[in-house]
């Protein structure tokens, strides 16, 4: 969800298939509330004992805005939800409630994303993104509350005067807890309390509970592995040092080619991620879509077994790392498409039924081997992707006119009809992009009405059109060059011909192009 601020390293996370069962207690003595003195200080323990189990979302759903409002209405004494915990003899899991306590543990702690415990737990690499999110936040929670330091300042110092900003939320501040209710019974009652939970109201996003139903599973693991580069909670952690060493090099491989770098709006270059600038939710869903796509037989996540040694995960990264290395990267069988022209609409928003359609047609070619195809793309890429610029409109338009789950068949479709033609000789139409769809009379209805102000979009679009027009082309195909990404260097006139090593005899091509001139 853009614009969401990323706690998840307030708590930590853990995985309940590790808990003995002779670890659950059922004591009747557990604490009935949570107070921020619980939360503060070295002394502190809760917070060392605090995990979130391994099913429950990363805590990365709430904006600025609704953790400044949980924090004023602690402090004002308002309702909020209890919380939900579990208390096996080791931890204590909170099945529900992780955001409202992670949002508390952010104030007192003062790290919304980009302080101590989060630097540690994404090893360093933080986003930009998260970076920004949190000052926001940070800022924002100061304005409208204060920091946990100051309310924590006036009750320890001598003085009798409390600063009077704050003056009508110090006993709160002092006193009031969050409400806890406990779950009482083993892990499949704690996981199943959670999903009952969880799936009432809409709240938990079906394509979280699609992952974290099917957590244990390879796509699962190697999906969450790549989202963000193999820092943060390593799901990966039961499997042995080795093939854990293995997961995070492919991992972090692939989240670079697929995410990097990261990109701000409105658009000001056209050096763009093939994966798009998602929140974690959808770079989640488009990852597990690629990891089930790069299987023989598009199996879904549901149809795998549990993923036992980590042999299931890495063969599925080697596959995506297959796959990817060809649309992007220095390799000498890459072809380095260029974001902009294959991924992206007209107006610079990435496209994911294009970024997938593309995806599973090269998928596909590389697990055939077939050679041939990717000759008669490169001999046709020049013309295909000028007709890919030029009607990217009509493209995007009628794919989203679309059924939402007929989208990556038609966007197949339209990619495969242009290229067919053009091997054929035989003329690329809006008519027959719209034929191809079965969606002539939507060509028609299709018009664009701008508004009287430039939008982010308007600017954007006028950016990435100019900024195409002086762009680098393959001299060897004809295709656009993403030197940032996919570059290689050619002799105008070959080695063996008597070609030397001068600036004037080498041309940048793509690695493929280059590798087919020999």
């Amino acid at each position: 969800m853009a614009g969401t601020v990323n706690l998840d390293a307030m708590i930590k996370r853990s995985d309940f298939a590790s808990i003995d069962q002779s670890e659950v207690t059922q004591s009747p003595n557990n604490f009935a509330e949570i107070a921020l003195k619980d939360l503060a200080g070295e002394g502190a323990w809760l917070p060392k004992l605090l995990r979130k189990p391994d099913f429950q979302r990363e805590t990365t759903q709430w904006s600025p805005n609704q953790i400044s409002t949980l924090i004023e209405s602690f402090l004002d004494g308002e309702l909020i939800p209890a919380v939900i915990l579990w208390g096996p003899k080791s931890h204590i899991f909170v099945i529900d409630g992780g955001h409202r306590l992670s949002a508390l543990l952010a104030w007192v702690l003062d790290d919304y994303g980009d302080g101590p415990h989060s630097y540690k737990y994404f090893n360093g690499l933080i986003p930009n993104s998260q970076k920004k999110l949190a000052r926001k936040t940070k800022l924002e929670v100061e304005k409208k509350v204060g920091t946990f330091q100051h309310f924590s300042s006036q009750i320890s110092s001598d003085t009798s005067e409390v600063d009077p900003k704050i003056s009508g939320r110090i006993g709160n501040f002092a006193r009031r807890g969050l409400q806890v209710q406990w779950i009482y019974g083993d892990a499949d009652k704690a996981e199943s309390s959670f999903f009952k939970i969880n799936t009432q109201g809409s709240v938990l996003d079906p394509t979280e509970g699609r992952i974290l139903q099917n957590r244990r599973k390879a796509p699962a693991i190697a999906a969450r592995s790549v989202v963000r580069s193999a820092t943060g909670h390593q799901y990966w952690s039961k499997f042995d040092p080795s093939v854990q060493q293995e997961i995070e090099a492919k991992a972090s491989a692939i989240h670079k080619a697929l995410f990097s770098p990261e990109i701000d709006t409105p658009i000001k270059t056209i050096d763009l991620p093939i994966g798009g600038a998602a929140s974690v939710t959808d770079s989640l869903d488009l990852l597990i879509s690629l990891c089930e796509m790069v299987e023989p037989n598009a199996k879904p996540v549901e149809h795998y077994k549990d993923d036992e040694d980590g042999s299931e995960t890495v063969e599925i990264l080697k596959d995506l790392e297959a796959v990817t290395s060809r649309l992007i990267g220095n390799r000498p069988r890459s072809l380095g498409l260029h974001p902009f022209v294959y991924f992206y609409t007209s107006k610079g928003r990435h496209y994911p039924p294009l970024m997938m359609a593309v995806f599973a047609i090269f998928a596909e070619k590389v697990r055939n081997n077939d050679k041939s195809w990717f000759k008669n793309f490169t001999e046709n890429r020049g013309r295909l992707e000028e007709l890919l610029i030029e009607h990217k409109t009509i493209i995007t338009l009628l794919i989203s006119a679309v059924g939402s789950k007929q989208r990556l068949d038609g966007a197949k479709k339209v990619i495969n009809y242009m290229l067919e033609s053009l091997i054929t000789g035989a003329e690329v139409t809006p008519d027959g992009i719209a034929q191809t769809l079965r969606l002539e009379s939507r060509l028609y209805s299709i018009q664009s009405k701008p508004g009287s102000n430039f939008t982010d979009d308007a600017k954007s679009s006028a950016f990435l059109r100019d900024a195409l027009k002086q762009s680098l082309k393959c001299p060897l195909c004809n295709g656009y060059l993403d030197p940032a990404k996919s570059i290689s260097y050619d002799h105008v006139k070959r080695k063996e011909d008597g070609g030397d090593g001068d600036p004037s005899n080498c041309q940048p091509t793509h690695p493929y192009c280059n590798s087919l001139k020999g």
